[in-house]
């Protein structure tokens, strides 16, 4: 073994273990997404085996375990490349006290867990939730309940400001959320021109959030919107006082999922062919990776919320404009919006709710007024 790269891991092993008592050490240095997934399990997870958990997360994630108090022993910041370099000599079967382990299927060993989400690219054939994923990597019961974030009251004082401040509408905006931090491809600028004049109509007012994720449209702000900072302790307070987001699959958006508390949730994913296959960072999936219907179902349980898929080939322009206009108006009956189990069928989460609701906590309504 390198000595100086032994050195750095013993220096970062003193430093995540309890300096009182054994636990569960998890790395989470991927994004806001996956990190929600491990809190929401930290319960379940500590039922399960016993001892608390010693939570390593990403400096600007932090807030997202300031969510669910009282959940973890400790909480270390560590930077992405500080836990990559850790996980560097963990084997991909590691799940012991005191030892750190990654609960992100993209973490260990050739990632094979994740090949499982394909399929569902055969009809009726299975395959694996995201949200199941974590139940299979963190060792739990498939029935183990997910549990929602807490928001504390002062965040919400202060995002009752910042709305104030910017003049979000509450139940009259809408919020954009155009960047990743995935290689999601981008859509043309009239796409986005067209969803919010088209919203301009409907009488909303439309802002465009600037603050975080690696990948976004090539200007920002989107023309025609209003720019704000959204920080993640305030990302679902503000979206709930606006009334609606519309956003590409993201991290942040599971994450206002998984709070219950926002208006509306609309996505766009971008697809030019529903039954081809795409690329995320290297890796391949199959399309029903791309909506919540399949990689979260439970989190949608009484959660307002619908996927529209909408081509990204400025060829399309047409296709892509008439899409966008749908978007806008919540047009469910257009075709590009996506539902599983198809036309004329009852949602999956509608047809199979009496299994889904266990599986999450209920939503828990704000005893305050917006």
């Amino acid at each position: 073994m390198n000595v100086i790269r032994k050195a750095k891991y013993d220096a970062m092993l003193a430093r995540l273990r309890h300096p009182e008592k054994r636990t569960w050490i998890i790395l989470n240095s991927v994004s806001i997404g996956e990190t929600a997934a491990t809190c929401a399990f930290a319960d379940a997870f500590v039922k399960k085996h016993g001892y608390g958990i010693t939570l390593v997360i990403r400096p600007e994630q932090k807030a997202i375990a300031e969510m669910f108090p009282g959940r973890f022993e400790q909480v270390i910041v560590a930077t992405q490349a500080e836990q990559q370099e850790i996980q560097r000599f963990l084997p991909p079967e590691q799940f012991q006290l005191d030892i750190p382990f990654a609960s992100y299927c993209d973490s260990l060993g050739d990632a094979r867990t994740d090949n499982i989400y394909y399929l569902f690219k055969y009809p009726n054939r299975g395959g694996l939730s995201f949200t199941d994923c974590y139940r299979h990597l963190l060792m739990l019961p498939w029935d183990a309940k997910m549990q929602r974030p807490t928001i504390p009251l002062s965040w919400e004082h202060e995002a009752q400001a910042y709305a104030s401040e910017v003049g979000i509408i509450p139940e009259e905006s809408v919020i954009l959320f155009p960047s990743t931090s995935s290689s999601h491809p981008q859509f043309p600028a009239f796409m986005w021109h067209t969803l919010i004049e088209r919203l301009k109509v409907n009488g909303k007012k439309v802002f465009c959030n600037m603050k975080g994720g690696l990948i976004h449209p090539e200007k920002m702000p989107i023309d025609g919107t209003i720019p704000i900072e959204v920080p993640i302790h305030l990302a679902m307070s503000l979206a709930r006082i606006a009334g609606r987001i519309i956003t590409p699959p993201n991290g942040l958006h599971f994450l206002q999922m998984l709070g219950g508390q926002v208006g509306n949730i609309t996505v766009v994913a971008p697809m030019n062919d529903v039954n081809a296959d795409f690329v995320i960072n290297q890796r391949h999936y199959a399309n029903t990776f791309m909506f919540a219907e399949y990689t979260n179902p439970e989190l949608l349980v009484d959660v307002p919320y619908a996927e529209f898929v909408l081509p990204y080939d400025a060829s399309q322009e047409a296709k892509i404009k008439e899409i966008a206009v749908a978007v806008a108006d919540y047009d469910l009956d257009h075709p590009a919006h996506f539902r599983r189990n198809g036309a004329g069928r009852p949602a999956f989460v509608e047809e199979n709710r009496a299994w889904l609701a266990p599986l999450i906590d209920p939503i828990r309504r704000p005893n305050f007024q917006s």
